[in-house]
């Protein structure tokens, strides 16, 4: 892969991650079903696992998804301290953050 696909790909993962916490958050809580907003999350998130394991292998996407689901449990005590908006936006930035820094991809052993 070019340097500017790699580049691409991991800004790709990175926007998917920050759009997968921050619209399932507003979507829940601008809706008022909790549910859905969850929904909207597995929906994007899912996709979002699903290209970086194509692209950087399934260590990588489990450490990454292991990192997203903490920061969504971290989130909620984070909002009692913070405020919601201001938990979000810091998990989903440093979410988004480890995610680039995982959004390289794999290298062929040869």
């Amino acid at each position: 892969m070019s340097r500017a696909g790699q580049t691409y790909n991991r800004f790709a993962l990175a926007f998917l991650v920050l759009a997968a916490l921050v619209l399932g958050f507003a979507v829940a809580d601008l809706s008022n079903i909790r549910w859905l907003g969850g929904l909207t999350m597995v929906i994007i998130g899912g996709y979002a696992a699903w290209y970086m394991l194509r692209s950087c292998g399934p260590q990588k996407t489990l450490v990454a998804i292991g990192v997203v689901i903490l920061g969504f449990i971290l989130s909620h005590p984070l909002g009692a301290i913070l405020g919601s908006y201001s938990a979000l936006f810091l998990v989903s930035i440093a979410a988004a953050v480890i995610v680039w820094i995982l959004g390289s991809p794999r290298r062929n052993d040869h």
